[in-house]
């Protein structure tokens, strides 16, 4: 493998100008400008310490392939030397080895320019190498992609992508998880008891969407009364702990219908995977595609609202005449959206945003409705991010101290869809 610095070289050149600056002093296009090169300088150091990391492991057991004890002390070592821990030292080891061995052209392309991390080469090479076909244009569009999201966005795009060829594999990895569900009942060291929960889609579902309406009305209180927000200082943790209890409590022989916040599940699937049980669909509680035969057991529970692509049975558009956004509409926009248009935050944790205000004229219908959670609902006003609806769907225009070309991005899981342009 040929190594240069001359990427590295210029990363550091732009950063030359500032030196003896101070930071506080810099006006805003000066900031941007060592913002963006400090970014390079990091992620170009990163391929070179890859580079070292690669080469260092292929030293190590040069006379074929590591052993795993080999691999564990040099992703120590690498660790230990970088001052990252042995998960960030083996994206930096693996990203390093298929740069070397130049698997995929275009990932290592963009490792290279400093266009993606190392985490990012290691899901992209991990999602190609699992996908049985590769049509030429499929690893640039995910490299593309991987250029514009986060990493926890890229491994769902991924998770999808994969999901979409090779259905099989996702509902044996489903089987696995059913088989593999377990709640243990512990102690800590301190007496404190722990309880450690790995659930499959289905189980985990309702609980997930439980939980998260707690919270989300626990802080929603406190938004709204000054009293409750003195009062009450519980930590999104604490809440879930509080919920459960009172859950369990009503469970032993409570006769009264529980006092917690309703909330329901909603999963979506196209009208032919719902009657063959063959197809891909998504469940708004939980990240990741779930395949048409778990969805079909999830839904005869009541408390589950399955939402068939393609059908509806009432209005959604009532235009002037109402102001809050309806049930039904929320359940579109989430089948729409996948949660918080801006965060990819759950819908759960969202609320219904007027895209062109209800004060300027704007309707209460689906074309000027978009999920955000509080958190980016706020930073949309406080910022100069504007978000734009085009064609029934929205996007996010990022301002030009982020983006000078103010390139629109795709809002909510339509950014995650390695069909839809990056």
């Amino acid at each position: 493998m040929t190594f240069s610095i001359a990427r590295l070289d210029a990363a550091l050149e732009a950063l030359r100008g500032f030196d003896g600056r101070e930071l506080a002093d810099l006006s805003p296009e000066e900031y941007r400008a060592f913002a963006e090169a400090t970014s390079a300088l990091y992620r170009h150091a990163g391929v070179a310490a890859s580079a070292s990391g690669a080469e260092g492991l292929r030293r190590a057991s040069a006379s074929g392939a590591p052993t795993p004890s080999q691999t564990a002390v040099h992703r120590r070592e690498v660790a230990r030397s970088l001052g990252v821990d042995e998960r960030g030292a083996q994206q930096l080891i693996s990203a390093g080895a298929s740069s070397r061995e130049t698997r995929y052209a275009h990932v290592d392309r963009a490792f290279r320019d400093g266009r993606i991390g190392a985490a990012s080469v290691e899901i992209l090479a991990r999602t190609l190498d699992s996908l049985p076909d590769r049509p030429a244009d499929r690893e640039e569009r995910l490299v593309a992609k991987a250029a514009r999201l986060s990493v926890r966005e890229l491994r769902r795009a991924c998770e999808q992508a994969v999901a979409l060829v090779d259905r099989e594999a996702l509902e044996a990895k489903e089987r696995r998880h059913r088989e593999n569900r377990e709640l243990v009942v512990g102690r800590d060291a301190d007496g404190m008891v722990t309880l450690r929960a790995r659930l499959d889609a289905a189980s985990a579902a309702p609980i997930v969407a439980w939980l998260d309406a707690q919270v989300r009305d626990a802080f929603q209180r406190r938004r709204d009364d000054a009293v409750v927000e003195a009062s009450d200082r519980r930590t999104a943790p604490q809440v879930r702990v509080d919920a459960l209890v009172a859950l369990a409590q009503h469970g032993l022989g409570c006769e009264e219908p529980g006092a917690g916040v309703r909330t329901e599940v909603v999963v979506r699937l196209d009208p032919e995977g719902l009657e063959s049980g063959v197809g891909l669909g998504s469940c708004d509680s939980l990240d990741g595609p779930v395949s048409a035969g778990t969805m079909r057991m999830m839904a005869v529970d009541a408390s589950i609202v399955p939402a068939v692509i393609g059908g509806a049975s009432v209005p959604l558009d009532w235009g002037r005449a109402k102001r809050l956004f309806s049930r039904a509409q929320r359940r579109a926009l989430v089948e729409r959206d996948g949660g918080c248009a801006w965060c990819l935050a759950p819908p759960s944790w969202c609320v219904v945003h007027h895209v062109r205000y209800w004060r300027e004229g704007g309707g209460t219908d689906l074309d000027n409705g978009v999920l955000l959670c509080t958190g980016c609902h706020v930073q949309l006003h406080a910022s100069e991010w504007e978000l734009e609806m085009r064609a029934g769907y929205p996007w996010l225009i990022p301002p030009a101290s982020v983006d000078p070309a103010r390139t629109p991005i795709p809002g909510g899981v339509r950014r995650l869809d390695p069909r839809c342009a990056a």
